[in-house]
């Protein structure tokens, strides 16, 4: 299966999450229990990472995972398009099987108050 595309803007100094309901390719939730994932958003340029997303099992039943950044972590990052993408990597199985189910570019966008 195809990693999907989907680009994602994001406020700086802010908190951020996304909920993911995992399908095979019936379109069937899966049972993600077990499951671990890695995702990030690293630099265009470097490919450094810039940030690293905290998964969450929402309902592993029904396949459902929230990934999400603090407001700490989205300050870190420099404000316009283009500066950053991301990919979200799932391991899950035995045989252990890792698949790549999302990717795309990422938008930041300025935050104006200083004291945040």
């Amino acid at each position: 299966m195809l990693a999907a595309n989907y680009d994602i803007t994001l406020d700086r100094a802010a908190d951020y999450s996304f909920v993911l309901t995992i399908q095979n390719q019936a379109g069937t939730a899966i049972n993600i229990t077990g499951a671990t994932f890695e995702a990030d958003i690293r630099s265009t340029t470097t490919k450094a990472q810039a940030v690293e997303f905290t998964p969450t099992l929402t309902t592993p039943l029904s396949g459902i995972v929230t990934f999400s950044l603090t407001k700490a972590e989205t300050k870190t990052l420099r404000a316009g398009e283009g500066l950053y993408e991301y990919d979200i990597f799932m391991a899950l199985g035995s045989p252990l099987v890792t698949s790549r189910l999302l990717y795309g570019s990422v938008t930041v966008r300025p935050q104006f108050t200083n004291d945040v």
